[in-house]
């Protein structure tokens, strides 16, 4: 009895309840068909797998092998378990695999399982991931263009009263971007003026002027360290925020929903998150600079037993300037609008899954802090040019 006979001698079985492989063999290739009950409770499922295992170590000199299940077969993800450990298995072996005739659910169920395989020994894997890179790199310069053009036009809806912004949303999202980050804010400055005032002092005690580092600490939070602390710290809490919220938005297609009503989601949900987050940065600085200036004192009166009047008169001698709070408050504005611009369009434009979401979550907060730095050193070259400092 040839192979055939014997697999098609189970053909009757049908209403046993048992699966069902029949194949038949032309030349240098084989075609396989699987019918019958193909379910996780069927108990000769293992024998049905030592049957393939001994027909593909018998089938060493066959080129092709021919796959197809009927559409009466019954099965279940056991059925989908079978047919992609057969396909990796005869591609293993250097053996080439068609797919004929399946059911419509299993072939989405296959192709799913097959899209993270990559192809013959990931090289098609490598190959769409340039198809895909090549096919979105124009996204890469002309999304962030139109997001940016479409929200200057809302703001400028918004400056001539026709914006669909709602006041509600803005004070919420200050209260978020502003009272909610008090106590972080509070704590990283009052550390960061405490830090540098031990740093400073070791310093400057070599040269007996210890006293100067009031002046270290005032100048250096009103003009750099307030408004970068506050601008890493919002990049990492609010940014990242308003990135996960509109990426979920997304995520539930409620954005979608948005445009179908004719209503602008830009207009509806980046504008008064920016505008909340352009507004608050400047007032934390504010606040940022005065802690800090308090963790120094902290530091100058415990420490260097300076008195607490003595300290703050060497503080106000070195502000003399406004100027030295006004760049810093600058700079601060700035950096909230790139946070608040940043977070929203990585949110905006995220992808239709989890995974994409983390990542948008992650990217928002990268790429601000990022543009944070490259900002803040363009303000300081532009300062020290037009001799502000």
């Amino acid at each position: 009895m040839d192979k055939s006979t014997q697999s098609n001698s189970h053909s009757g079985n049908s209403e046993l309840n048992i699966p069902i492989m029949e194949w038949k063999r032309e030349k240098d290739e084989i075609l396989i068909i699987l019918s019958g009950y193909w379910r996780l409770s069927c108990r000769e499922r293992p024998r049905i797998i030592k049957r393939w295992q001994s027909l593909v170590k018998q089938s060493s000199d066959v080129r092709v092998f021919h796959i197809s299940c009927t559409d009466s077969a019954d099965w279940d993800s056991s059925l989908v378990v079978f047919f992609k450990n057969a396909i990796d298995d005869l591609r293993s072996k250097k053996k080439a695999v068609e797919v004929g005739s399946v059911p419509a659910g299993l072939s989405q169920l296959l192709k799913l399982s097959d899209s993270d395989r990559g192809g013959k020994d990931g090289k098609v894997n490598k190959v769409d991931e340039f198809e895909k890179f090549a096919t979105d790199f124009p996204n890469y310069f002309v999304q962030p263009i139109e997001f940016f053009g479409a929200v200057i036009i809302a703001f400028m809806e918004f400056i001539s009263g026709r914006s669909v912004m709602r006041w509600r949303d803005f004070f919420e999202s200050a209260k978020q971007c502003g009272a909610s980050a008090l106590p972080i804010v509070t704590l990283i400055s009052f550390l960061t003026g405490l830090t540098m005032a031990f740093v400073g002092s070791v310093q400057l005690e070599k040269f007996n002027a210890k006293i100067y580092v009031a002046d270290l600490v005032s100048l250096a939070m009103v003009r750099e360290m307030g408004a970068l602390m506050v601008a890493i710290i919002m990049a990492g809490r609010t940014g990242a925020s308003f990135a996960a919220e509109l990426g979920n938005m997304n995520l539930n297609e409620e954005i979608d929903s948005l445009r179908t009503f004719g209503i602008s989601p830009i207009s509806f949900l980046v504008l008064p998150r920016t505008l909340a987050l352009f507004l608050m940065t400047p007032l934390l600085t504010l606040y940022a600079d005065v802690v800090g200036i308090l963790g120094g004192l902290t530091v100058g009166t415990v420490v260097m037993n300076f008195s607490v009047i003595h300290y703050l008169e060497q503080t106000q001698s070195a502000l003399t300037h406004m100027w030295e709070v006004y760049s810093g408050v600058t700079k601060s504005l700035m950096f909230g609008l790139i946070i608040g611009l940043v977070g929203c369009y990585k949110g905006m434009y995220s992808g239709r899954d989890s995974a994409s979401l983390g990542k948008s979550v992650t990217s928002a907060v990268v790429v601000a802090i990022t543009f944070i730095i490259i900002t803040d050193a363009l303000f300081e070259t532009t300062f020290s040019y037009l001799e502000l400092r």
